[in-house]
């Protein structure tokens, strides 16, 4: 993994893609309760948008290839696992979690920001009536950074929305957002991992891998998954290594070079 300057790195990946970016999303995460029952709901295909810098900058004469692995919903037993791969492969991720799951597996929250990952918010909840139709979505957010700086003593600003922003996240409630000085990520790639929970991994693991690289095609991606579901922790090893051969090098997100990813191109947030 080379290492950028802030400026040289901010310049690169607002050039890695173009104006709009193509994004096939059927997300369907997990809804959880206090329990552990979960629902599914699909989120909306929209376009994404990022800032353009007139000119690229290159590495060696190659415009560089970049992609952010980002995992929901945990932290989760596997965990540990996907901070072993990662680690294994000297890469970092980005990792959206949830309030009550965070406080359940605190050490792997901590071992999260001590290897060099990057912690953002995923709500309480994850109950779409409670987020989106009661208007709960900021408190919720607001709570799981708290626990997140209880734990860690870092104060994340980025966010996943559960099910992605649209259509839940309405002006009301983006403005409420940008009010609370956070900042939101979508993706480029969904990797549907959830859908395979009770297939083999002989037919499941295939079924990811071939979600995330054939939809690598761009400059960067963002790619969804999952901590918590053992399919996902199998095909992670492949994905990274498909992806290499691919060309891509890996990042986390860093707040100081925030570029802009929700489906409302919301440019606030």
């Amino acid at each position: 993994m080379k290492h950028w300057k802030n400026g040289t790195r901010m310049a690169i990946l607002y050039a890695a893609l173009s104006v709009f970016v193509g994004c096939s999303s059927q997300q369907t995460s997990d809804a959880s309760d206090g329990k552990g029952s979960r629902k599914v709901q699909e989120a909306a295909t929209i376009p994404v948008s990022v800032r353009k810098k007139e000119e690229p900058l290159k590495y060696n004469g190659q415009i560089r290839k970049v992609v952010y692995l980002t995992f929901d919903d945990g932290p989760g037993p596997e965990t540990d696992q996907v901070l072993d791969i990662l680690k294994l492969n000297n890469i970092h991720a980005t990792f959206f979690v949830m309030g009550p799951h965070a406080k359940q597996y605190k050490e792997f929250l901590q071992r999260e920001v001590q290897e060099g990952n990057y912690v953002g918010m995923h709500s309480m909840t994850h109950d779409y009536k409670k987020l989106y139709i009661q208007g709960d979505f900021v408190s919720e957010m607001k709570e799981t950074q708290q626990i997140i700086k209880q734990i860690t003593n870092i104060e994340p600003h980025l966010l996943r929305p559960p099910y992605g922003s649209m259509p839940g996240l309405t002006q009301k409630l983006r403005d409420q957002v940008a009010d609370a000085h956070f900042k939101v990520w979508d993706w480029t790639i969904d990797s549907l991992d959830w859908k395979y929970n009770k297939v083999p991994f002989s037919s499941s693991v295939p079924a990811i891998v071939n979600n995330v690289l054939s939809q690598a095609n761009r400059n960067l991606e963002v790619v969804l998954l999952h901590d918590i579901h053992p399919q996902s922790i199998q095909a992670l090893p492949i994905i990274i290594q498909k992806l290499k051969e691919k060309g891509y090098e890996f990042e986390t997100y860093n707040e100081q070079e925030h570029f802009m990813l929700n489906f409302w191109h919301d440019n606030r947030l």
